[in-house]
C-alpha cells in the first residue's frame, strides 16, 4: 500500500525557533512508523485537521512524537475509515 501525506503548514506556537528541526524530525520518524503499522482502511483527502491546544513542550523529540499520534488518530478515526 502507498500512503501519500502532505502537510502544508503547522502552526506550532511556543516553540523556539531552534527546536524546530527537532520537533519535524520527530514528527517525521514517528508519523511514518505509525501509518506503516495502522494506515488508514479508506483514502481520505483532509483539507484541515481540528486545531487542538497542547501544553508547551519540554522536550521537542517528545512533542513531536506526541504531535505525530495526534495527527495520527484524526486520519485514522475519521468517519470511513473503519475505525
Amino acid at each position: 500500500m502507498r500512503i501519500e501525506l502532505h502537510i502544508g503548514r503547522i502552526v506550532l506556537e511556543g516553540i523556539a525557533p531552534t527546536d524546530a528541526p527537532a520537533v519535524r524530525a520527530a514528527l517525521t520518524a514517528r508519523l511514518t512508523d505509525l501509518l506503516t503499522q495502522s494506515p488508514p482502511m479508506t483514502p481520505h483527502h483532509i483539507h484541515r485537521l481540528a486545531s487542538l491546544t497542547m501544553p508547551a513542550p519540554s522536550d521537542p523529540t517528545a512533542f513531536g512524537h506526541t504531535l505525530a499520534l495526534t495527527i495520527h488518530t484524526g486520519l485514522t478515526c475519521l468517519p470511513g475509515s473503519g475505525r
